[in-house]
């Protein structure tokens, strides 16, 4: 039977919608119809407020509609799984963060690899973080707090969205730089912890900026201090952690777009063009300044380079402070 044949058969079976669904599928028609972005977090923290952003923008720059699917747990790496075993073909991508690169070196049973299983679209842009305590917690400053973790090791607790995230490698390598105590609590999220720490179940917290900046201008948290190398912006007034004393300092989150490794270049170029037309767009890019991240764009190339380097770099982090997921 000829492909003509094959076409008017099923038509005629009422499979017409399939024949034409499949066509638009193609890379050379990327996108043809919805995009799925997994978002592998909460709801609620700063990966899910981007992501809903950057899918509304996204929508408009691809023709078609970008929804978010939060896929959260086990810091990440759940969401990143789903990705990396979703058909290579554009519709199900990654919004990835700093968490995927450290993921290698802390999970041993890892079922996938970043470097090895994702292709790079495009840099979605950096974040830094603040160093927020309970507003009934007497220390005010890091000088303050690293006085009062001496005075007792142990026995302040602070939170993080889950084992072997970045918040969990940053508060360690505080620990590490400072020779200060404090017990972790691990939390599913960085709305969760943020809740805790507001009510007082615990004291300390670093977070990222997008999820922390409103309940600080709203006086529901303390801030001591920023951990990026340079201060920011949205809170001028504010010091760094190595401006604080601890000279080595410096950590902020990255976040990046990531499709299945084996996904057609011809759809990979269509996302990174998308998401650089997205940060040229004047309206999204002040609109993602306001929630505390810097305007990302770039080529795959330099995204992967980026994700290597974090890959090393956060590995000797994990490996000094002995942290392992199971």
């Amino acid at each position: 039977m000829t492909r003509r044949h094959c076409l008017a058969t099923l038509a005629g079976l009422g499979l017409t919608p399939f024949v034409t669904a499949r066509a638009q599928s193609a890379p050379g028609s990327y996108p043809g119809q919805v995009v799925r972005l997994v978002a592998p977090f909460p709801p609620g923290g700063t990966v899910d407020i981007l992501a809903r952003a950057l899918a509304q923008q996204l929508s408009k720059e691809l023709g078609q509609p970008v929804i978010v699917e939060n896929r959260g747990g086990a810091g990440g790496t759940v969401g990143a799984q789903f990705v990396a075993q979703a058909p290579a073909d554009g519709y199900t991508v990654l919004f990835a963060a700093a968490h995927h690169a450290i993921a290698q070196s802390v999970y041993p049973k890892l079922g996938y690899d970043i470097r090895r299983d994702f292709a790079p679209a495009c840099f979605l842009g950096r974040v830094g973080h603040v160093l927020i305590a309970n507003n009934s917690f007497p220390a005010r400053t890091v000088q303050e707090l690293v006085a009062y973790l001496k005075a007792n090791p142990d026995k302040v607790n602070y939170g993080t969205p889950g084992s072997g995230t970045l918040h969990h490698l940053m508060a360690e390598q505080f620990k590490s730089s400072t020779g200060t105590r404090m017990a972790h609590v691990p939390y599913k999220g960085s709305g969760p912890a943020m809740i805790d720490l507001i009510s007082g179940q615990i004291q300390v917290c670093f977070e990222t900026m997008p999820s922390a900046l409103q309940h600080i201008r709203n006086g529901n948290v303390r801030v001591l201090a920023l951990t990026s190398r340079e201060r920011s912006t949205h809170l001028p007034g504010i010091p760094t952690i190595a401006e604080s004393g601890v000279t080595a300092y410096d950590a902020s989150s990255w976040y990046g777009l990531f499709a299945p490794s084996t996904t057609p270049p011809v759809v990979m170029a269509r996302l990174n063009q998308a998401v650089n037309s997205a940060f040229h767009n004047a309206a999204f890019a002040a609109s993602w300044k306001a929630l505390g991240a810097d305007s990302g764009g770039g080529t795959p190339q330099e995204l992967g380079k980026l994700l290597s380097s974090e890959v090393d770099r956060w590995a000797s982090v994990a490996r000094a402070a002995s942290i392992k997921v199971e």
